[in-house]
């Protein structure tokens, strides 16, 4: 004889049992979901992240526990952040990422650090709203224009740097296309938040994974994205994580588009 120690559903039709955790990134977990839950809100709430060994010291797990546990909630942060795009008016740009410790030397396009495509979608009063940042092979007109074709909208009003790649992209999107300067003083416009993004982003990775982790730097980036898009959210952003992290049944790709839809102040995600 057998005994459970979790509360089970059973279809009515064929007698099949399974787990309230069954399909979800909790699916056979031996610990607690009490552990979980906080983990989760640690996760969402602290503004500067928790590594898999801050986690591990604080909540008194085996490193290799804390490890996959971060490990599965970061793609659900990712999977969510897919299901939407970034619409009306924007700053595109591109920065380059590495960390403190890594590729020194030269800086701008000759560099040898990954190149990281960047969006921020504005208020007409100029105030930031959500934001996108996804690592590219290289910064070519079709690297660029796949991730806009998944990221933004169509039409809206598009500030960049001038560089042909978003020009070709606004164009496929039918955007209104304004040029900016962000290194020029006396410029009328310039990319003010899109560069508070980029460098709080770095400080984030350069922070809690000191620079490291090139193969999971999209998922740095989409745990930053998560948090920063729900920021106004207070503690509330825990229970949107909870909610993701069991729709997420299969951890997939950061780049995976799911069903996207723009930002409104109203979405629920």
């Amino acid at each position: 004889m057998t005994t459970r120690t979790a509360p089970v559903y059973e279809c009515a039709a064929c007698g099949h049992q399974a787990s309230v955790t069954a399909g979800t990134i909790f699916r056979r977990t031996k610990v607690a979901l009490r552990i979980w839950f906080w983990v989760i809100f640690e996760m969402a709430t602290d503004k500067g992240g928790k590594s898999a060994l801050t986690l591990s010291r604080g909540f008194g797990l085996p490193y290799v526990t804390a490890w996959l546990m971060h490990h599965k909630i970061q793609p659900a942060m990712a999977e969510r952040n897919s299901r939407y795009k970034l619409a009306g008016l924007l700053e595109l740009d591109d920065a380059y990422f590495g960390g403190v410790s890594h590729c020194p030397g030269k800086r701008g396009r000759g560099t040898k650090q990954d190149p990281v495509v960047v969006g921020v979608s504005l208020t007409e009063q100029g105030h930031p709203l959500y934001t996108f940042l996804e690592a590219v092979p290289n910064l070519l007109e079709e690297s660029v224009k796949e991730v806009v074709r998944r990221r933004v909208e169509d039409q809206g009003v598009w500030r960049t740097d001038g560089a042909a790649v978003y020009a070709g992209a606004a164009e496929e999107h039918q955007a209104e296309y304004k040029v900016t300067l962000s290194s020029d003083p006396k410029a009328d416009v310039v990319f003010h938040w899109i560069n508070i993004v980029i460098s709080n982003a770095k400080t984030f990775i350069d922070g809690t994974y000191h620079g490291r982790g090139r193969a999971r730097r999209q998922l740095y980036l989409e745990e930053f994205t998560y948090r920063f898009n729900r920021r106004h959210m207070g503690t509330r952003i825990a229970e949107r994580l909870i909610l993701a992290c069991m729709a997420s049944r299969v951890p997939r790709p950061p780049s995976s588009a799911i069903g996207a839809t723009h930002f409104a102040f109203d979405t629920h995600y």
